[in-house]
């Protein structure tokens, strides 16, 4: 596989570890009363993107899944947490 092929690969699975992390935490916050409907949705909300993942993978290099792809995954995922915590707090500092 060629290497830009493999960078534009990573970088995609970077991007969607944090618009995962981002829908994922916005469903969580919308429906958070009823605790089975949490888990239908959110399990349904993981397959989805599983797929859609899945697709673009298909799309960017045949749908090969290098175990790096998951760790760009993963720091994206956290990224998106660690980025949320610093402007809620940036948002909270100048609100006061």
């Amino acid at each position: 596989m060629k290497l830009e092929i493999q960078i534009t690969t990573f970088i995609f699975s970077l991007l969607f570890g944090f618009y995962f992390s981002f829908v994922l935490s916005l469903f969580k916050k919308i429906i958070l009363k009823n605790k089975l409907l949490q888990i239908i949705v959110s399990f349904g909300i993981i397959f989805v993107n599983a797929i859609i993942y899945f697709i673009f993978l298909l799309k960017l290099n045949n749908a090969i899944l290098h175990p790096y792809y998951l760790i760009g995954f993963i720091i994206g995922f956290f990224l998106e947490n660690v980025t949320f915590y610093l402007f809620k707090r940036i948002v909270k500092k100048n609100n006061k």
